[in-house]
């Protein structure tokens, strides 16, 4: 299992950067908000599902990171630098908080990507599963990825988790911080 920040410091690919976070208590959220605005970047990144390919990484654009409490998942929604939203990432974890270092979270590995066209996407499965088979998690860890995965897709499905009005308004908010 892998701590990540949300600063992303040791991404040497961030030439030029800007963070900010936030701690919310809303009727719609509680937990914290983080920007990191990738001013400029060393080269983009792009990333491919089935047969579409979605740049992630390039000069301007925007991630922002959602970590609500009590949940075992972080929400990463990423904007082009024309403000777009590109791609909804969303990382299953073990727990997340802040500690010394900043805000983290402990990856389980397991990923969901939700692109703005409604296709929904597992990734890294075969990654957990040699993370289970090696001790890196344990059967209790691997069940509990598998089973918020779950929960979040089926959310998903029936239009109860709705990542893009939110993650709108929490750009625009951390925008003005």
């Amino acid at each position: 299992m892998k701590r990540k920040y949300a600063t992303r410091s040791s991404w040497k690919r961030i030439v030029k950067r800007d963070y900010r976070e936030l701690y919310l208590e809303t009727t719609s959220f509680t937990g914290y908000v983080t920007r990191l605005d990738l001013i400029r970047v060393t080269n983009p990144l792009s990333v491919r599902y089935s047969e579409q390919e979605i740049q992630i990484v390039g000069d301007g654009y925007v991630w922002l990171q959602q970590f609500p409490a009590g949940q075992k998942h972080v929400i990463t929604t990423m904007f082009n630098a024309h403000g777009q939203i590109v791609q909804v990432y969303v990382d299953i974890c073990l727990r997340h908080g802040r500690d010394t270092t900043g805000i983290f979270w402990d990856d389980l590995m397991l990923d969901l990507v939700l692109l703005p066209s409604g296709e929904c996407f597992v990734l890294d499965a075969e990654e957990l599963e040699l993370a289970r088979e090696t001790g890196v998690v344990n059967q209790d860890q691997y069940a509990a990825a598998w089973k918020e995965t779950k929960i979040l897709q089926d959310q998903i499905r029936t239009n109860k988790l709705l990542f893009q009005p939110l993650a709108r308004v929490h750009h625009d908010l951390l925008g003005n911080v």
